[in-house]
């Protein structure tokens, strides 16, 4: 085995090592597997959906969506995101299990305030 090929497998395994032992910043650990777009996107933290109105509820939704290239099925929401990147797929199990929950969140904060259905 080559010098490089093992100094890369130390790494690799020490890296490994520091993410099971928590030495990883918990910021980091939250957004690993996320692309950036997704990151930005769900930067209202959950607990503070509440506090947000339907309008911004509705937007927050489709900019999750948009990021996480689910092809939007409404024209107001292809006209507010038509500059996002070209969507894959039209259904949203192609989202990480926690994108999917926090848009679990949103719609939960919607369903509370009544906010109208799209």
């Amino acid at each position: 085995m080559s010098s490089h090929l093992r100094a890369s497998m130390l790494s690799l395994i020490l890296g490994l090592g520091f993410c099971l032992m928590g030495a990883v910043p918990a910021a980091e650990a939250q957004t690993r597997g996320l692309t950036p777009a997704l990151v930005e996107a769900m930067k209202v933290p959950q607990q503070n959906l509440s506090s947000l109105s339907c309008r911004r509820l509705w937007y927050l939704e489709h900019k999750v969506l948009a990021a996480g290239r689910v092809c939007l099925s409404t024209d107001r929401a292809r006209r507010a995101f038509g500059k996002a990147l070209p969507c894959i797929f039209d259904e949203e199990r192609i989202l990480p299990e926690r994108v999917r929950y926090y848009l679990a969140e949103v719609r939960r904060a919607q369903r509370a305030k009544s906010c109208p259905v799209e």
